[in-house]
């Protein structure tokens, strides 16, 4: 009776040494197994972040510059070391390496570069899904199962079976890491930093690069705000601030009135992405992907934060487009938008891509807005009390269409187009044989793709009077145009309750082809100074006005 050790060498042996035709049909039940073992990896990975309510790893921009070179170079070796093996016509590496196999290519420097690859891969694929589980927790562990199967199971019977050989071949040669002479990682880190320093950049903050109008100056209000988005005003000049993928909500602090933040004060974390804030009536609205929470008498209780009433849990529980800005409107009602939960598709459900509102309690939910594909700002005129909000236009028309769009709504019941139109534009999935003037038109077309998110009217003192009563917007930027737009603060004036020009305000945010900081919600401050978020540089800017 063999053990389990020799039934698996010996399947392996017979496997490398058997006839061609007995490998050919053997080699694709290894491939699929092998491959089937790597999904689960990642499918429990998945399931792990999920279960144990896992923030993301990174910001996606982050994720995309270090998992996608990641990716690629471990793509790379895995299929530089199987071309390798194929032009040597050896036998299953390193089971027995042939003399040509391990004296040129991969096998030269490491013993197993295709298990090499498979690692480098699986975290760079960890890292693009953001996941924790799967870059910390089940690649290594894989990795590790593996590595211990070979030097079990594996190598000693290549040992015994090819002696002096395999000693001299093991001796000579690193399992994993190669040992590469300074010279030669140069080959590697280079192809690696037009990916890398983007992320770099982030951890500057160059303010003298934001381009104002005479007399406007910017500043540094708070930092280390890691993944600032949504804002809201709470009493006595308190900031409270949502996040995407930190799962946290920060209250920010100047306790002495010199406009710069004395202490940030995480109020809550391990939320499902909380984007929105919303304050009245000495509680905190935080709204995540399907739920809506309440803190009350937060201001009183910032560093012993109450436990949250759930308010509302029945919105949907896509992640695409999920995350919500909520603000309470001048009826007393708290609106909360649902996003469409891709880039463009036909729901049956209502609920999604529109803008709806509920009580302060969480009853009364209704739709009050559809068509909307996704917005992530909206205010209420000073003076005629209705509402208006930014749109995200689809994806995939090309660079320069849709445009993002302002909208107004006076009224409950209001279409704005999505999926079939966007403004006068028929969609080229779901627009065919549909009128768009049976939709309501946006109030501006903005940039394409500039992924315009919070929008405020502005209703201090500070700045001259034309700016009363203007809509200042955050454009937080492309992330697939050809040649990036947005990264910029701009400015929608109203003349007659019509929305006439469409200007920029603030920029310098992106350089080229990179951008340092990326704009996500604006908030009009007593003093009537403007703050301004950025998730990327973790950062609240400060812009205040002197005459020259």
């Amino acid at each position: 009776m063999k053990s389990m050790r020799e039934s698996i060498i010996d399947f392996i042996y017979r496997s490398a040494t058997a006839p061609e035709e007995v490998r050919r049909r053997l080699a694709p039940l290894g491939g699929a197994f092998f491959v089937s073992v790597i999904l689960l990896v990642i499918l429990a990975s998945l399931v792990a972040d999920r279960f144990l309510g896992l923030p993301a790893l990174a910001p996606w921009p982050t994720a995309l510059y270090a998992g996608l070179p990641l990716f690629a170079a471990g793509a790379a070796l895995w299929l530089w070391s199987a071309l390798q093996f194929v032009r040597a016509k050896g036998t299953p590496i390193p089971l027995n390496p042939p003399q040509r196999l391990v004296e040129d290519g991969p096998y030269r420097y490491v013993r197993n570069p295709m298990l090499a690859g498979v690692f480098i891969m699986l975290l760079g694929l960890g890292v693009l899904l953001r996941s924790w589980s799967l870059t910390v927790g089940f690649t290594p562990l894989f990795m590790i199962c593996a590595l211990v199967e070979f030097k079990l199971i594996e190598e000693p019977e290549l040992e015994r079976r090819l002696g002096d050989a395999y000693r001299a071949y093991r001796a000579r040669t690193p399992m994993l890491i190669p040992r590469f002479r300074s010279t030669r990682m140069l080959l590697f880190v280079l192809p690696v930093l037009p990916f890398i320093t983007p992320a770099l950049k982030v951890s500057g903050l160059p303010l003298e690069k934001i381009k104002l109008r005479p007399g406007f100056q910017i500043d540094i209000y708070a930092s280390g705000v890691k993944g600032a988005r949504s804002m809201a005003l709470g009493p006595g000049g308190v900031i409270f601030v949502g996040t995407r993928d930190e799962g946290k909500v920060y209250a920010i602090l100047d306790r002495d009135g010199d406009q710069k933040a004395d202490e940030i004060v995480t109020i809550a974390m391990g939320l499902n992405t909380p984007n929105g804030v919303a304050y009245r009536d000495a509680s905190l609205y935080v709204a995540e992907i399907s739920r809506i929470l309440r803190f009350d008498n937060i201001a009183d209780r910032l560093y012993n934060p109450p436990k949250p009433v759930l308010v509302n849990k029945t919105f949907p529980k896509d992640r695409s487009h999920g995350w919500k800005y909520i603000a309470f409107g001048p009826d007393g009602l708290l609106y909360v938008p649902v996003g469409a939960p891709c880039n463009v598709c036909e729901k049956k459900d209502g609920r999604y891509a529109s803008i709806m509102r509920m009580k302060p309690d969480g009853k009364g939910l209704e739709i009050f807005a559809s068509g909307v594909r996704n917005t992530v700002g909206f205010d209420w005129h000073p003076e005629t009390k209705e509402l208006w909000f930014t749109d995200n236009g689809r994806d995939w028309m090309g660079d320069d269409l849709p445009p993002d769009e302002l909208n107004h709504a006076p009224q409950k019941g209001m279409h704005f187009g999505f999926p079939y139109c966007h403004g006068d534009i028929h969609d080229s999935s779901y627009g065919k044989h549909r009128d768009c003037s049976q939709f309501t038109s946006p109030a501006i077309k903005l940039g394409p793709h500039v992924a315009a998110l919070g929008m405020k009217f502005y209703t201090g003192e500070m700045f001259p009077a034309e700016y009363r009563n203007r809509i200042f917007i955050a454009e937080h930027g492309s992330w697939n145009r050809t040649r990036p737009i947005g990264y910029r603060i701009t400015l929608v004036r109203l003349d007659k309750n019509r929305a006439v020009s469409y200007e920029t305000f603030a920029e310098g945010w992106l350089e080229g082809m990179t951008a340092w900081g990326r704009p996500v919600d604006v908030l009009v401050m007593p003093d009537g100074a403007l703050l301004v978020s950025d998730d990327r540089a973790g950062a609240i800017y400060r812009i205040h006005y002197r005459k020259p």
